[in-house]
């Protein structure tokens, strides 16, 4: 995870650092959700676990001609459910495929990071344990202009190859790879040229499959995720 964060923050000060380049093309934002988070199974146990939970995010975009930059963060702190957490941290660099009337629709690759974190009791364990997962990733950003003042944005990113690892007690073995995808919808007002507030939904699934440590047989994980944002953008 600190990996993780060393990433996202070297990208969001390079796309800071770019911002006096092409004044107004830089965009950060924050933005806090509650939702949801439900695991259909949990090392092989079909009981899962669900949680609701807090989610805040910081994120940042860079367009550049043709191009858009992107990172991004988020992380879910477990609330009904205190044994679940879940951290995403991701960069892409994507081109535009398509600029028809007020719809832009950008395309491109990036690299994901994806932590998720349980107690021991969901998983039958004898001490707490998680999933780390990091790879790359397709994108594909969509924004759609409805007013001057009111516009949509969509990003969507998706990999079928995570290469995950199970760790526990200190401890580390990697598993095969799996999918992982987060999705990000918005609604955006400008109230100005540098300020906007956006209302929207987050999402994302991943999938672990099964592997064996210390030569037990422990089977596969499933979790997906949805949640409600409010956030406030500023352009610079």
């Amino acid at each position: 995870m600190r990996k993780c964060l060393t990433l996202i923050t070297l990208s969001l000060l390079l796309l800071a650092a770019l911002a006096p380049a092409a004044a107004a093309q830089l965009a950060a934002g924050v933005q806090l959700s509650y939702g949801w988070t439900t695991y259909t199974e949990v090392l092989g146990s079909k009981e899962g676990a669900k949680a609701s939970g807090l989610l805040n995010s910081v994120w940042a975009v860079y367009d550049y001609e043709d191009l858009r930059f992107t990172g991004a963060y988020q992380g879910t702190f477990g609330l009904g459910n205190q044994g679940l957490s879940r951290h995403l941290g991701q960069v892409a660099a994507n081109y535009r495929v398509l600029a028809e009337g007020p719809m832009q629709v950008y395309a491109g690759l990036g690299y994901h990071f994806l932590t998720a974190s349980f107690d021991a009791k969901l998983g039958g364990q004898p001490k707490d344990f998680s999933f780390a997962g990091h790879g790359f990733a397709g994108q594909v950003a969509v924004d759609i202009e409805l007013t001057p003042e009111l516009h949509t944005s969509a990003i969507i990113t998706a990999s079928p190859w995570v290469n995950w690892s199970y760790r526990t007690s200190g401890n580390s073995t990697k598993v095969d790879s799996r999918s992982s995808f987060s999705a990000k919808l918005d609604l955006v007002y400008d109230f100005s040229d540098q300020l906007s507030v956006q209302l929207g939904l987050v999402g994302g699934s991943h999938n672990m499959p099964g592997f064996t440590y210390e030569g037990k047989k422990l089977g596969g994980t499933r979790g997906s995720y949805s949640a409600i944002s409010l956030g406030v953008t500023q352009r610079f």
